[in-house]
């Protein structure tokens, strides 16, 4: 009987049996007591990779306080789905042993009713027998292995296992897709160690949905592009980050170093269910980050799976923790960058995410879809496209940050037409920078913003019956051009006449005449912002197209955000200058 091994608890009546039998000591096994799953998926694993295994023979009833139990068969049941071992080490013979025969067995015994281990014996390559030696003999001779090409509709299909009601798909999906992500990112290894990952992998459910899909694969890879993220700020929140994510994720974004922060949800957690037992400090810490500067902010849909991972229950995306925490986010800072992982494949939930103001979406791998290590990696790559994308528009924080600020700062004044004015066109121009995508509607942003000039010229000028031009309570434009023998704008004196007067122009009297302001490389500046305005406005190529002396164009930057925050920071300055006139005033 070479090659072929028995589990054994040592009892005299096993030693009897084995000796009968003529097993040698090399090939009886003893049999484990663990009390989790992870740890008879590890055993099994490590029994094949110690062993050369032809057939086994497995009691199917193991000492325990009940002496009329299946336990052997839910042993056999980890070894036919142990994706860690090979196909045909999965499908060894089993001969499992019992003097009762299969109706007695099915009748006198309370099975799982997650796991049904009885529906094992109705499967090819597994045989029953008496524990006479003689029968046990004849069995282990005739036993065969189910044919590698059969073990789905001679093994799986027989199968019933499902999902307990205490683990849920929500925390398998979330186990599994954290494991494919890190088999693409080089940290296969660490998570798949990791207790949490292990717990939800190992269980039977989720191994036969891995061995029916042909999930799991022992190809791992190394990233060596990884995110570039010096520098940046990042949020990581999700209800699973202590079950791999927060380790998985501060990998994949180590360039941040410190700058890389999740919610460790596991202070909010009963260490022994893992489920939430205060929530609300949960989602208190989750707040308090509103309001940072961050590039880029990860949130998890569901972030109580408790209440939100109900499969019978049709919830509302926007009745989703996660989906309101990005609410708040937003609410804050319509220029937060956030990507909406959710391990839900749902479109509707990832649209209603997405037309909140979520910038893209991560969907986390099921082992209910059968994708290979190549779309895994495809996944992963159009992931870090969106984190860099994410990373180009960050600059959308501060400037709706500032602009909110601004607009905040012009409530002080006395609430007119003209404030009014102001502060849509702010709006309005930040809105349009927010859904620029095309050169042209960068241009377009870019000329909404400079309309605040105009608005601001056309508040303080009056056109007097000489054609000359009044500002308000002032006196007349003088006419200012600049001095290259000082460097600076100067007027002699001389007052502007003419049906219009450039804006640039009529600005400068505003800023030297009214405020008494002496910046003049302010007033110059924005004459070259102005300018720039023109050539898109009037199609002047010779103004777009400007280069200096490295060849670089001057004025190109009107096509990108660029050119919006150039001129964005002298709106800033100017807004400043009228409020300082309004203080004053009062």
């Amino acid at each position: 009987m070479e090659e072929v091994f028995i589990l054994s608890d040592y009892t005299q009546f096993f030693k009897e049996l084995t000796k009968q039998l003529e097993f040698s000591d090399d090939r009886i096994i003893s049999l484990p007591t663990f009390d989790n799953e992870s740890d008879w998926h590890d055993w099994t694993t490590q029994l094949f990779n110690n062993n050369t295994i032809n057939k086994l023979v497995i009691p199917i009833s193991t000492p325990t306080n009940n002496p009329i139990n299946t336990d052997g068969l839910k042993i056999a049941l980890h070894i036919r789905l142990n994706y860690e071992l090979s196909l045909s080490q999965r499908l060894t013979p089993i001969i499992s042993l019992s003097d009762f025969s299969v109706e007695n067995i099915l009748g006198k015994n309370n099975f799982d009713t997650d796991n049904n281990p009885q529906s094992l014996l109705f499967t090819k390559g597994v045989c029953l027998s008496s524990f006479d030696s003689e029968e046990i003999r004849k069995t282990i001779g005739k036993a065969e292995p189910c044919l590698p090409e059969d073990y789905k509709k001679q093994v799986l299909n027989k199968l019933k296992i499902l999902a307990k009601a205490s683990t849920g798909k929500h925390s398998i999906t979330n186990a599994w897709g954290c494991f494919k992500l890190a088999q693409v990112t080089g940290f296969r290894d660490e998570i798949f160690k990791h207790e949490a990952i292990s717990e939800h992998l190992k269980t039977l459910y989720s191994k036969y949905l891995i061995c029916y899909n042909e999930a799991f694969t022992q190809e791992k890879r190394i990233d060596l592009n990884t995110i570039k993220c010096n520098d940046k700020k990042i949020l990581f929140i999700d209800d699973q980050a202590d079950e791999g994510w927060g380790i998985l994720m501060k990998n994949i974004f180590k360039g941040a170093r410190n700058n890389f922060v999740f919610i460790d949800s596991a202070k909010y957690k009963n260490s022994e269910t893992k489920l939430f037992n205060d929530f609300e400090g949960f989602l208190t810490e989750c707040r308090s980050h509103i309001g940072k500067d961050w590039d880029l902010i990860i949130i998890d849909l569901r972030l109580n799976p408790g209440k939100e991972d109900i499969d019978t229950e049709m919830i509302p995306p926007t009745e989703f923790t996660g989906y309101k925490l990005i609410d708040e986010f937003l609410n804050e800072n319509e220029g937060y960058q956030i990507i909406v992982s959710t391990a839900s494949n749902k479109i509707w939930n990832i649209n209603a995410a997405l037309e909140r103001g979520a910038s893209s979406y991560y969907v986390k791998e099921s082992p209910e879809f059968n994708y290979s290590v190549n779309e895994t990696k495809h996944h992963y790559e159009n992931f870090k496209n969106d984190v860099q994308k994410c990373f180009r528009r960050s600059y959308l924080r501060d400037i709706y940050k500032d602009n909110k600020q601004i607009i905040h700062n012009l409530n002080s004044r006395v609430n007119s037409d003209f404030i009014n004015e102001l502060q849509n066109q702010l709006s309005l121009a930040y809105s349009l920078l927010k859904d620029a995508k095309s050169d042209i509607e960068f241009a377009y942003a870019y000329i909404s913003l400079y309309m605040i000039i105009e608005i601001i010229n056309n508040e303080f000028y009056t056109k007097t019956s000489d054609d000359k031009w009044e500002i308000l309570d002032i006196g007349n434009l003088l006419y200012w051009k600049w001095d290259k023998n000082y460097n600076k704008y100067s007027n002699y004196g001389k007052e502007v006449v003419g049906n219009k007067p450039p804006e640039w122009q009529k600005f400068a009297g505003i800023y030297y005449q009214k405020w008494n302001m002496t910046d003049h490389d302010f007033i110059k500046q924005l004459y070259f912002l102005i300018k720039k305005r023109n050539g898109f406005v009037h199609s002047d190529k010779l103004i777009l197209d400007k280069q200096d002396m490295s060849r670089n164009f001057l004025n190109h930057d009107i096509y990108n955000n660029v050119g919006y925050e150039k001129l964005f920071k002298h709106i800033k300055q100017i807004i400043g200058y009228l409020l300082c006139e309004t203080t004053t005033q009062r």
